[in-house]
C-alpha cells in the first residue's frame, strides 16, 4: 500500500465542465499531468490513436507529452472534472509521471471514494468566493490523487521520495492560464474575443492576455488563431468540404477573411491545399 506522509503536488487548476455540444476537439498534449474524471455521462476520447469511450464512473490520466482528443458524440452530453498537476516525483520514475499501463485507469476498490471525492470537489469549485476556497481545492485534490495511486497495484513508493518543487508563477496565474487554454481548446468553433474568454474566467482582457502571454509565450488571440488554423487544415484534407464550410467550421463567419488569415499562416491558400 501506498504510504506518504508529505504529498503535495502543485495544482494548476481543478474545474467541472459539462459538455452539452456534440464535436471533437483538438488534438494535444500538455507539459503536466491531467487527470479527467467522467461523472455524469460519456463521451469518446482519442489517446495516442487509439479511441475509447469513457462512460461515468470511469477516469482517465494523462502523463505530459500523451497526445489525446475528446469527441462528444451527438446527442450526448457530459460531466467531466479536470485536475492539472506536476511537481510530483517517484522513486524509479520519471518525474511528473505516473506508472499506470494505460490511460484509462482502473480503480478497483477504491472508485466509490475517488468519485465521491470527486464529487466534493465540483462542489466546492461553485463557491470561488468563500473563504478558504483556495485551500480547500487544493486539500482535496491531494485527496484525489492518495484514491489514485492507491490504485497502483505493487507499488513500493516510501515516504522519503516525494520531491516537491516551486515554479516560476504563482499557482493561481498557472490555474488561470489552463483554464483559458482548456476553454480556448474547448470552444474554438465559436465565436470568441478575448473579452468574451476573459468574462467567463472572472478576470479583466488586459490581466488575461498578459498573464497568458508570459507564461505561453503567445496572447491568447494568437493561442486561438493557431488551433483553428491547424484544425482547418485538417478539415481540408477531408473529401467534400468548402472553404466556406471549413472556415464556420473552426469559428470564422467570413470565408474571405478565414482565407486571408490562412494564407498569411500557412503561405498558400486554402484552396491549395491537397485532398
Amino acid at each position: 500500500m501506498l504510504q506518504l506522509s508529505k504529498f503535495e503536488p502543485e495544482v494548476l487548476y481543478a474545474f467541472p465542465f459539462r459538455n452539452e455540444h456534440s464535436g471533437t476537439y483538438v488534438y494535444h498534449q500538455h507539459d503536466f499531468l491531467e487527470l479527467s474524471i467522467m461523472l455524469e455521462g460519456y463521451s469518446d476520447y482519442n489517446v495516442e490513436g487509439q479511441w475509447r469511450r469513457v462512460v461515468a464512473g470511469q477516469a482517465l490520466l494523462f502523463n505530459p507529452g500523451i497526445h489525446h482528443q475528446e469527441t462528444q458524440p451527438p446527442h450526448t452530453q457530459s460531466l467531466q472534472l479536470h485536475i492539472g498537476f506536476r511537481h510530483i516525483a517517484l522513486p524509479g520514475q520519471v518525474p511528473n509521471h505516473l506508472p499506470f499501463k494505460d490511460a484509462l485507469i482502473s480503480l478497483d476498490d477504491y472508485q466509490a471514494e475517488f468519485i465521491a471525492n470527486a464529487q466534493r470537489i465540483v462542489e466546492e469549485s461553485q463557491r470561488p468566493t468563500v473563504f478558504g476556497h483556495t485551500l480547500l481545492i487544493q486539500t482535496m485534490v491531494v485527496e484525489q490523487l492518495c484514491w489514485l495511486l492507491r490504485s497502483l497495484p505493487e507499488n513500493s513508493v516510501s515516504n522519503d521520495y516525494t520531491e516537491l518543487h516551486q515554479g516560476n508563477a504563482s499557482l493561481d496565474q498557472q490555474a488561470l492560464v489552463n483554464a483559458a487554454t482548456y476553454y480556448l481548446d474547448a470552444h474554438y468553433n465559436e465565436d470568441l474575443t478575448l473579452g468574451t474568454v476573459a468574462a467567463t474566467l472572472h478576470v479583466s482582457a488586459a490581466y488575461l492576455s498578459r498573464t497568458f502571454k508570459t507564461i505561453q509565450g503567445e496572447t491568447p488571440i494568437s493561442y486561438l488563431t493557431r488551433l483553428r488554423m491547424q484544425r482547418a487544415k485538417q478539415l481540408l484534407t477531408q473529401e467534400a468540404t468548402t472553404v466556406s464550410q471549413v472556415a464556420h467550421a473552426v469559428g470564422y463567419q467570413d470565408p474571405y477573411y478565414f482565407s486571408k488569415l490562412f494564407k498569411r499562416y500557412f503561405g498558400a491558400a486554402p484552396t491549395l491545399i491537397e485532398r
